[in-house]
């Protein structure tokens, strides 16, 4: 069986994941705290139940989903012969604590059992100790002994190994704490030296028992005397009551013989009797299935008269309409996002378009109209006024400068007058012009010399096309939501329930649907019922007919009668019970009784006598009574002023209390070596046969310095060089290296009754370079032969496997 997916629904730290895996080896790869650790917990809890604060074992570690959710779980995927199994286990608030598991098998639910019962019901501890291999493990090994670790290794996979060595242990504890053989301080050690002691006491303190043992003796005589007498009157009672006996016994001989003149024949047969009966029973219950077969009828007829059949029909049609509508609401609702996006990036990008957008159009004309204005006298107003001026400004001073001609220095002054007033002109002509595009800016808020508004323009426009396709997707969404309300409206009448998802409309029509196919089938069902009617009103008159028949050959006219004549058969057949009772009772006096009938103040007059030697042979036995009383009040006495009984009892007490203590010693002791027995004959079976593939494991692992296992009285191990090792002196490495070898082992000897996937949490966390390329070997060599999920941390470890890992990555 191979898992084959893992999806995490809420579970601890993972949300809503899914792992798809290989059937061989697949390595999950993440940093410390990635959640490798709680997938392997999600594995093993899937498996076999959350339980989460109730169960102290740490197997059922407590994940609840760091977020407050519901549900928490999710499922596995596992794939063999049959099929696909898919295990589904979640847990909210008031399911049980183990969670609600459900299981599939090829997409149809199956009992627990049916997946269980493959993996032979194993428990999550046997899971935990078998298949599971990370640090807890590795440091659990660390804290043992070295003979604890043999012990460990010698009884691997054991069942519950780990308790049993653990209760071996404590009876074997309590067993010392009683008794020690060269012990003092042991409850039992203590006891046997005090009854000695007590035993040297006793001896000291027997200066008065002479006197205590003749009235002991005279006390012996006197019960003999007693028991002889009483054997006597036993005698006597048995006589006395052998004559009640007969006395009583007299009283029903009388009734005997009364008994058989009362007995009469009466013909009955009781095989016809039980015929008629069950006939008769037969009768009522064709009667009861008749009745039942017509109400089934009539409730088949009513179910099968199915109103506005076809409204519905017609509504079930509309499925493929209601998917349509369906993915055209997501692609409106996906268009209109996009359009709102849109008109944001302008509010982001463009502002001034998006302003000038909100305007209204005699606004923008007004904005556009002013603008124009502006750029036409920005065209007209060149500088050729201003270089004018400056020429003749620069020429008219020349001329009255340097020319000694006065009508040409009048002449230049002249025209240098005319250029300085053409550049005070342009100079104030500009400033009007500054003024305008100021006036632009307060009214509009737009700078006319930074925005190209013909650009501008372009803008409003795109955006103005934005906002109408919005306004026709807003218009197609509600048209489309009231086509949807419309169909919804028409099917509540049908299914009496609100609709809010497609999802829900798609439900109820197949819930329409399977009423349509369950009219059709009750149609189909109303004439087999019609006929199998029809078969036990045949049946029921067969029946009475032959029920008829046997009333005639019994001469009786009903079942009544037959019944009466049944109790009087009955009851002389009790009579003849009683008679053949009494006569068994009666038999060995039978004879006797006759004479004694004839004659019974006889036996009266017996009785009077034995019973006056009774009485004679009582007052003898009240006289010994009295006498022995006070026999024994005289050796109480004796005894209470005697500290040799005192001692006595002392020493009886010391020595029920030894033999108290020494059962429980035995008890603990028994109980110690039976179960180390027990352990050792599961470990001698199965033991041997996982030694051929923990060799190889072993020799993997250590790199070939390690080539042999062997068990006979003790586990030992062989190294290349031939030297052989008892595990005890193996170091604290090789030591776990065979357990790991050993329990991989033991995983492959139950592979082919438990075929689950072996789990490997950063097991190899502390292994160096050179014992990592061993693990690679291994785990190569493993994969080949069962499932092997790896969840690791070291990339070094993944780039030596040479295969794609499945990352897990940490949240920030």
């Amino acid at each position: 069986m191979k898992l084959t997916q893992i999806k995490i629904i809420h579970f601890g730290k993972l949300n809503d994941v899914t792992f798809n895996l290989n059937k061989d080896l697949t390595i999950f790869l993440g940093a410390n705290e990635a959640g490798k650790s709680t997938t392997v917990a999600f594995v093993k809890q899937v498996l076999f139940g959350f339980h989460l604060r109730t169960n102290k074992s740490p197997f059922f570690e407590t994940y609840q989903p760091l977020d407050h959710v519901s549900p928490m779980g999710g499922s596995l995927t596992f794939e063999d012969t049959d099929g696909i199994f898919i295990l589904s286990r979640l847990y909210a608030k008031g399911d049980p604590k183990k969670g609600v598991l459900k299981v599939s098998l090829n997409d149809q639910e199956v009992p627990e059992s049916v997946f269980f019962d493959r993996i032979q019901n194993i428990d999550g501890s046997f899971y935990t100790d078998s298949f599971i291999f990370n640090q807890d493990m590795m440091r659990e090994v660390n804290g043992l002994s070295q003979a604890e670790l043999m012990e460990q290794i010698y009884f691997l996979g054991a069942s519950q190994s780990h308790k049993l060595l653990d209760l071996r242990d404590e009876f074997s504890s309590n067993a010392q704490k009683l008794f020690k053989k060269s012990g003092r301080k042991p409850i039992v050690n203590q006891l046997i030296n005090q009854i000695e002691e007590q035993k040297e006491v006793l001896a000291q303190t027997n200066s008065e028992l002479n006197d205590y043992r003749e009235l002991e003796e005279k006390l012996t005589q006197e019960k003999e005397e007693l028991k002889k007498i009483q054997a006597e009157l036993l005698e006597l009672n048995k006589e006395d009551q052998k004559i009640s006996l007969l006395m009583q016994k007299l009283t029903n001989f009388k009734q005997y013989q009364q008994l058989k003149e009362e007995v009469q024949p009466v013909s009955f047969s009781k095989e016809s009797y039980e015929k008629a009966r069950a006939i008769q029973s037969k009768i009522s219950d064709l009667t009861a299935d008749i009745k039942n077969l017509e109400t089934q009828l009539d409730e088949i007829k009513n179910s099968s008269e199915l109103s506005n059949k076809d409204k519905i029909q017609a509504l079930v049609d509309h499925k493929a309409e209601v998917l349509h509508w369906e993915s055209e609401s997501k692609d409106l609702h996906r268009q209109i996002e996009t359009a709102k996006k849109d008109l944001k990036s302008y509010e982001q990008f463009q502002p001034e378009a998006v302003k000038l957008s909100k305007l209204s159009s005699e606004t923008r004309n007004k904005i556009k109209d002013d603008y124009q204005a502006l750029k036409s006298q920005k065209q007209e107003n060149n500088n050729l006024a201003g270089i004018l001026s400056l020429i003749l400004l620069v020429a008219g001073l020349f001329s009255a400068i340097a020319i000694n001609n006065l009508f040409v220095r009048f002449l230049g002054i002249m025209i240098a007058l005319g250029g300085l007033g053409i550049f005070v002109w342009t100079k104030q002509t500009n400033a009007k012009k500054s003024q305008k595009d100021q006036e632009f800016i307060e009214k509009y808020g737009l700078d006319p010399n930074v925005i190209d508004l013909s650009s501008l323009w372009n803008e409003v426009v795109q955006i103005e096309s934005k906002k109408q396709t919005l306004s026709q997707l807003d218009q197609d969404q509600a048209s489309l939501n009231e086509k949807i309300q419309a169909f919804i409206q028409e099917l509540y009448p049908f299914t009496q329930r609100n609709a809010q998802t497609f999802s829900d409309i798609v439900n109820q029509l197949n819930s329409l649907q399977k009423v349509i196919d369950q009219n059709n089938l009750s149609k189909q069902h109303l004439n087999d019922v019609a006929v199998h009617l029809q078969e036990k009103k045949n049946q029921l008159a067969k029946n009475k007919i032959d029920l008829s028949n046997l009333f005639a050959a019994s001469k009786v006219t009903d079942f009544a009668e037959f019944s009466e004549l049944k109790q009087q058969a009955e009851a002389q057949e009790q009579l003849k019970l009683k008679i053949e009772a009494l006569q068994n009772d009666l038999q060995a006096d039978l004879a006797q009784l006759e004479e004694i009938a004839k004659d019974p103040n006889k036996l009266a007059e017996n009785k009077d006598q034995i019973e006056k030697q009774i009485s004679q042979k009582q007052e003898q036995i009240n006289d010994l009574h009295a006498k022995n009383a006070k026999l024994e009040n005289q050796m109480h006495v004796l005894a209470n002023s005697d500290k040799y009984f005192a001692e006595k009892q002392k020493l009886t007490d010391l020595e029920t209390s030894l033999s108290e203590n020494v059962k429980e010693y035995l008890a603990n002791l028994l109980t110690s070596n039976w179960i180390a027995r027990g352990l050792d004959l599961a470990s001698n079976e199965r033991f041997p046969k996982m030694l051929e593939d923990a060799k190889k494991y072993f020799n993997l692992l250590t790199g070939g310095r390690y080539v042999d296992i062997q068990l006979d009285k003790k586990l030992k191990v062989k190294r290349k060089d031939g030297k052989k090792f008892d595990v005890e002196y193996l170091s604290r490495g090789t030591s776990e290296q065979l357990y790991f070898a050993l329990k991989l082992a033991f995983v492959e000897q139950v592979a082919d009754k438990i075929a689950l996937p072996i789990l490997i949490d950063d097991a190899f966390v502390n292994f160096d370079a050179q014992r990592t390329n061993y693990i690679v070997k291994l785990l190569e060599e493993l994969a080949q032969k069962t499932q092997v999920l790896i969840f690791t941390a070291r990339q070094d470890l993944v780039a030596n496997l040479e295969m794609e890992p499945i990352r897990i990555e940490k949240e920030q």
